[in-house]
């Protein structure tokens, strides 16, 4: 597993895309800015605001870095190889929710840099800071996981992209309608708006909402990629 792990690890990073969508969200992210700043108490959160909109440049990421190995055949080379398929499931898995996160979190970080050296806003660290950041990780991880989930159902990188696009615009829908202080605590989407304007109804149902849309999603991918015949 360790073999393959590295293996992901040097694709990741030696993917063009990779770096390209992490840039291009950076730059996007920085325009937004613009429109979201007064909304929020300091950059990073006027940033983080901004994460919800981004969302189809993961999906993009996903799409490409996992649908390619399907159409490429690369996953079955790895199989040909004799690594077991729940290994190379959860380096997938691993490697890209790494990429997913770097992704997210570095307009944050460059952000951050810039309030802090440069706007003069100081950031307090304390309890209530590093529950914003546990919030704040489980629900990009959960973000990540959806099209994750239908890039392992449909193997395939059209239908991935499709229809995780297709979930994305609902998911604003939503949450631009009546109903959208409801649905923002079940969908990740959501919380990062609330985590962004401080409004977390309860951390500990965040939490478990996370939990149970990762295991649900990741369970489901799993048994489909380990029964199912890959073409």
């Amino acid at each position: 597993m360790s073999n393959l792990l590295k293996t992901e690890l040097y694709k990741l990073f030696h993917s063009w895309y990779f770096w390209g969508i992490g840039i291009f969200n950076l730059l996007l992210s920085s325009i937004l800015l613009l429109d979201s700043k007064e909304l929020s108490s300091n950059l990073i959160m006027a940033s983080l605001y901004n994460i919800p909109l981004l969302y189809f440049l993961i999906i993009v990421f996903i799409a490409l870095f996992i649908g390619s190995d399907f159409s490429g055949r690369t996953l079955n080379t790895y199989i040909t190889a004799g690594h077991k398929r729940s290994s190379i499931f959860r380096v997938k898995l691993i490697v890209s929710q790494i990429g997913c996160i770097i992704i997210l979190v570095f307009p944050l970080f460059v952000h951050g840099i810039i309030s802090q050296f440069y706007i003069g806003e100081k950031l307090f660290w304390n309890d209530s800071t590093y529950t914003m950041v546990l919030l704040t990780l489980f629900a990009m991880i959960t973000l990540c996981a959806l099209p994750m989930f239908f890039a392992f159902i449909f193997r395939d990188m059209g239908k991935t992209l499709t229809v995780s696009m297709v979930l994305f615009f609902v998911m604003i829908f939503l949450l631009n309608s009546e109903s959208a202080q409801i649905i923002s605590r079940i969908i990740p989407m959501g919380q990062l708006r609330l985590i962004s304007l401080q409004k977390v109804y309860s951390t500990n149902f965040c939490l478990f909402v996370d939990f149970l849309w990762n295991f649900i999603l990741y369970f489901i991918a799993g048994s489909a990629f380990l029964h199912t015949d890959l073409k």
